[in-house]
């Protein structure tokens, strides 16, 4: 290590080395939030590609303090470098200022394409009319997510506007989730979908995504709501076959049967009553 040349190449070798084999592990490894959906793919990709960038920079930082801690001990420079021709070296800076311009201009333009392809928007809606029964998988399924004090109520408007506790998807099928709120601000985490919105009183929040696993998942509150906030989650949402997920319907339909005329009509914001809430 008293050769200060080798070292510097054994130290970038290293960096190298490491740089590579950690973008390949990323490469291969599980990306949250996984596969399950379309929106879910999209966010995993976008994970993944900010991992394989930021891992050699980390792996760099850690090479840079392994050299100055321990080679410039064992193979000190021979010469002392004056701060005047350091900070007057124009390669170093113009390619480091390049570097920079180039991943952060790139990683903008792949954001705002990504979100522009990714969501229709979001938005302020009283509209009463809900999306027609689609007729195929790319036309989104419309399902209302009510948030309360301290749970999760879902209306199906292309069903006759029934009301379920558990969250029953068809898998392959795009859904239009829309997330509002009854009380104060809560937040919709499905994680397996990728899918994350605010429910806000007298607001509706537009989230699509496509199912693409079938299986059962958890939903939670992701925004601190009051005392029981760590109680609002659910481990029962389900993403079945479309031949289940009419049988699933059926079966509601029949169950809400009877309490369906004390429903408000179907909206995509709803106004509490003022008595509910002691205002």
């Amino acid at each position: 290590m008293r050769n200060r040349a080798t070292a510097i190449r054994i130290v970038l070798i290293v960096w190298i080395v490491a740089s590579i084999a950690g973008d390949v592990a990323l490469a291969f490894g599980p990306i949250p939030p996984g596969q399950a959906s379309d929106l879910a793919s999209s966010e995993s990709l976008t994970i993944l590609l900010l991992a394989e960038i930021a891992w050699p920079v980390f792996a760099g930082v850690l090479a840079a303090l392994f050299f100055t801690l321990v080679v410039n001990r064992l193979a000190p420079p021979t010469a002392v470098v004056s701060p005047e021709a350091l900070r007057g070296n124009t390669r170093v800076q113009t390619a480091w200022i390049a570097a920079t311009l180039v991943i952060v201009l790139s990683l903008a333009v792949y954001g705002t394409v990504a979100l522009a392809i990714d969501q229709p928007g979001a938005g302020i809606s009283t509209v009463s009319a809900a999306l027609p029964m689609p007729t195929s998988t790319d036309q989104p399924l419309e399902v209302q997510v009510i948030a309360q004090q301290w749970w999760f109520t879902y209306r199906y408007p292309t069903y006759g506007g029934i009301e379920t506790s558990q969250l029953v998807l068809p898998v392959n099928q795009k859904i239009q989730f829309h997330i509002t709120s009854l009380d104060v601000t809560h937040s919709f985490w499905f994680y397996a979908l990728g899918v994350k919105g605010d429910a806000v009183p007298l607001n509706d929040n537009v989230v699509t995504a496509t199912p693409t696993q079938t299986g059962t998942y958890r939903v939670q509150c992701s925004e601190l709501c009051g005392l029981w906030h760590g109680n609002m989650s659910d481990n029962t949402a389900m993403v079945v076959s479309p031949s289940d997920f009419a049988t699933w319907i059926q079966q509601q339909t029949t169950l809400d049967a009877p309490i369906m005329k004390f429903l408000v009509p179907y909206s995509h914001t709803y106004e509490p009553s003022p008595t509910i809430y002691g205002t």
